[in-house]
C-alpha cells in the first residue's frame, strides 16, 4: 500500500503567517530582548529592541523575528559580554 502526498506551497505560506505563528514567534523574540534589557547594567531602558516580518515568497515565506542591539552603550555591552547569547539560554 502506497500513499502519495500532495504538497500545496500555497498552504505553507499561508500557515507560516498564520496568526498563531506570528504571535508564538514575537512572543519569543520579545521574552529574549526582555532577558537581554534586564542584563544591562545601571542603563535601564530599551537597549535590545525586536523586529518582526515575513520574508519573501520563494516559495515559503517564513516568518522572522530579530532582536538587536540599537544603543551604543548595548552594543559595546553585548560585544563584552555576550548578552545576546545569554538571553537566548533564558
Amino acid at each position: 500500500m502506497s500513499i502519495k502526498v500532495k504538497h500545496k506551497v500555497g498552504g505553507y505560506y499561508r500557515l507560516r503567517s498564520a496568526g498563531g505563528v506570528q504571535s508564538f514567534l514575537e512572543g519569543a523574540a520579545n521574552s529574549v530582548a526582555a532577558r537581554a534589557n534586564a542584563q544591562l547594567k545601571g542603563k535601564g531602558g530599551k537597549g535590545f529592541v525586536t523586529g518582526s516580518r515575513q520574508g519573501a515568497k520563494r516559495p515559503q515565506g517564513r516568518w522572522r523575528t530579530s532582536v538587536a542591539a540599537v544603543s551604543p552603550y548595548a552594543k559595546r555591552a553585548n560585544a563584552k559580554r555576550n548578552i545576546l547569547l545569554r538571553a537566548l539560554n533564558g
